[in-house]
C-alpha cells in the first residue's frame, strides 16, 4: 500500500482556557524534514513534537504551525513578537524581483509588516494545560494529514500498477517474438551469404557458425528473465505496509536498465516498438514515484 508524501490538514481544539490552533503542509523530500513554528513559550515541545512526526512519517518535508490562544486573554497577558528572520527572507524576495524587474524606489517597511506571521501576539504566561491541548491538536491534524496522504496514494498505486502491468504484458509479447525474430535473422542472414557469394564454393558449417554467433549477439533472453523478476519484486513491495518509495526508485532504474539493453540489443522491427512503449510506461511511473513515501 503506498502512501503520497502530499498532503495538507487544518485543526482546532478548545478546552476550558486554550484554544489550538494546526496547520500540516507535506511536499516531496528524499528524506524527512521538518519545519515547526510555534509560539517560544512552547520551544520544549519542539522535539517530542517531531518525533511524533517521524514516528508515523518516513519521507517528506513538513511545514507545520501552530497557534495558542487564551480564551479569556487581556490585552496585559500578550506580547508581540517580530519574526526577524522571515522578514528578512520576505526582503531578500522584494530585492530579487526589483533587480530583476528593473523596478525603481524603496520598499516600504508597511509592506514587510503586511505579510503574514511578520508580528504576531502571543502569550506571555501559558497554562499548564497547554502542552496537553497542543499535543493532542497536533496528534488529530496529523491523524487527518495521514489519511490525506494514504488516500492520494492509493490513486498513484493505481495509475504506477497499471503501467507495470503494461511492461509486463509488453515482456511476453517481446518474449513470444524472440525466438521468431532470431530464427527470421538467421534464416535472412544465411541468404544474404548465398547471394553475395553466388558461385563461390563456401564451407556451410563456418556459414552456419557465423550465423549463430550474431544471433546470440541479438538474443534478449537473460535481459527478459531479469526483467520478469523485478517486475515480480515490484509488485512485492507495492503490496507492502512499510513506506517503499526510495527502493521502487531504485528497481524502476534497474527495470530501465534492462528495457535499455533489450533495445540495443534487438534486431526486430516489433520489438523495437514495444521497446519504445515500455520506455514510455517507465517514464510515467518515475513522476509517480518521485511523490510516494
Amino acid at each position: 500500500m503506498l502512501k503520497s508524501m502530499t498532503g495538507f490538514s487544518r485543526h482546532e481544539n478548545q478546552n476550558e482556557n486554550l484554544t489550538c490552533k494546526v496547520e500540516i503542509r507535506s511536499v516531496n523530500n528524499r528524506f524527512i524534514d521538518i519545519n515547526l513554528r510555534l509560539p517560544k513559550s512552547l520551544a520544549v515541545l519542539e522535539l517530542p513534537l517531531k518525533k511524533m512526526v517521524k514516528s508515523r512519517c518516513a519521507r517528506g518535508s513538513f511545514d507545520i504551525s501552530i497557534a495558542l490562544g487564551n480564551n479569556n486573554t487581556s490585552e496585559v497577558d500578550l506580547e508581540i513578537n517580530a519574526n526577524l528572520s522571515l522578514a528578512n527572507e520576505y526582503l531578500k524576495a522584494f530585492k530579487k524581483i526589483q533587480d530583476n524587474l528593473g523596478i525603481k524606489g524603496e520598499i516600504d517597511i508597511n509592506t514587510i509588516l503586511g505579510q503574514r506571521d511578520i508580528v504576531k501576539p502571543e502569550l506571555k504566561k501559558v497554562e499548564d494545560s497547554s502542552e496537553e491541548i497542543v499535543m493532542q491538536t497536533v496528534k488529530k491534524t496529523l491523524d487527518d494529514l495521514i489519511k490525506m496522504r494514504e488516500d492520494e496514494g492509493s490513486n498513484l498505486e493505481k495509475d504506477i500498477i497499471s503501467q507495470i502491468d503494461i511492461i509486463k504484458k509488453l515482456g511476453k509479447s517481446i518474449a513470444t517474438q524472440q525466438s521468431i525474430s532470431v530464427q527470421q535473422f538467421q534464416d535472412k542472414l544465411k541468404e544474404k551469404i548465398q547471394a553475395l557469394t553466388n558461385g563461390i564454393e563456401i564451407d556451410p558449417v563456418r556459414i552456419a557458425q557465423e550465423s549463430a554467433l550474431l544471433a546470440d549477439r541479438c538474443d534478449i533472453t537473460e535481459e527478459l528473465v531479469r526483467l520478469e523478476s523485478h517486475l515480480e519484486q515490484f509488485n512485492i513491495l507495492v503490496a507492502s505496509h512499510d513506506p517503499q518509495g526510495r527502493k521502487l526508485e531504485f528497481l524502476t532504474q534497474e527495470i530501465n536498465r534492462e528495457v535499455n539493453t533489450m533495445g540495443s540489443k534487438t534486431i526486430d522491427l516489433e520489438v523495437s516498438k514495444a521497446v519504445i512503449d515500455m520506455k514510455s510506461c517507465l517514464e510515467k511511473t518515475r513522476e509517480q514515484l518521485a511523490n510516494i513515501e
